[in-house]
């Protein structure tokens, strides 16, 4: 079996890619910066004894030129085929995430997050499926966000939330083909770091979620395995949280 992991020089999609491997896939790793990190994730992969190979594909194309993004998908879905066959599963996991103020969101910074990452996403997505037979998988990353926005992240929590309803529908449209389709909605996923660079978002998650803490990249990516493989076979449709139990937290 062989998966693609977008986004993976680091962080989850690194962690993603490794527990793929773990699990019995060769992996193909792409990035669209960060080519030492592709390596680095790469290099863990094969450490499992897996096969790997880096590759790179700018999925933010302009606006204005639909077919150029088709063609990317395309090609890159074409490179991986060629150097490790499949892919059997993808797992969609690059995406812009930033602070937008409210009053900052003219359109275009909504067009940020539709060029970025809600079309590409879709995109490729539309371009796997169309090539996968029977028993192929294709597992998106949502977020919690895409449940519950936080200020200053509404294009983000839209756009993920939209994730989670083309989990849904693309499910619908290729199920019949044995083609599964499913998500995964992370929490805030842990990384060195984190508590420094933002300890009010860190504590009030922490107050928030039953476990208490943050989760885990490897809870997230163990999860996008169980996902990926035969034992979730009859998983389609539906994307997944996994937040520590910030889900749970009451809202009053």
């Amino acid at each position: 079996m062989t998966a693609l992991v977008t986004g993976a020089g680091g962080g989850l999609g690194r962690a993603v890619a490794v527990a793929l491997a773990g699990a019995g896939h060769d992996v193909a790793v792409h990035h669209r910066s960060g080519e030492d990190g592709a390596r680095v994730t790469a290099a863990e992969v094969e450490a499992c004894g897996r096969r790997a190979t880096t590759l790179y594909a700018d999925l933010d194309v302009p606006l204005a030129e639909p077919a150029a993004l088709d063609a990317v998908c395309t090609d890159l879905l074409d490179r991986c085929a060629a150097a490790l066959g499949g892919p059997d599963v993808v797992v969609l996991s690059a995406f812009p995430q930033h602070v937008v103020p409210w009053d900052d969101l003219d359109a275009a910074a909504w067009d940020d997050y539709h060029r970025a990452g809600f079309r590409p996403t879709a995109a490729l997505l539309h371009a796997a499926t169309a090539r996968m037979d029977a028993g192929g998988v294709v597992v998106v990353v949502g977020s919690v966000e895409g449940l519950r926005p936080a200020p200053g992240h509404a294009p983000y929590a839209v756009a993920k939330a939209a994730l989670h309803h083309l989990v849904a529908a693309a499910a619908q449209e290729v199920g019949r083909r044995g083609v599964r389709v499913v998500g995964v909605a992370p929490g805030l996923v842990d990384r060195p770091g984190l508590a420094a660079d933002w300890p009010d978002g860190v504590a009030r998650f922490e107050a928030a979620a039953a476990l208490g803490r943050p989760v885990r990249p490897q809870e997230v990516a163990a999860t996008v395995a169980f996902l990926a493989s035969g034992v979730a076979s009859g998983i389609a449709g539906t994307t997944v949280t996994v937040d520590a139990g910030w889900s749970a937290a009451p809202g009053w």
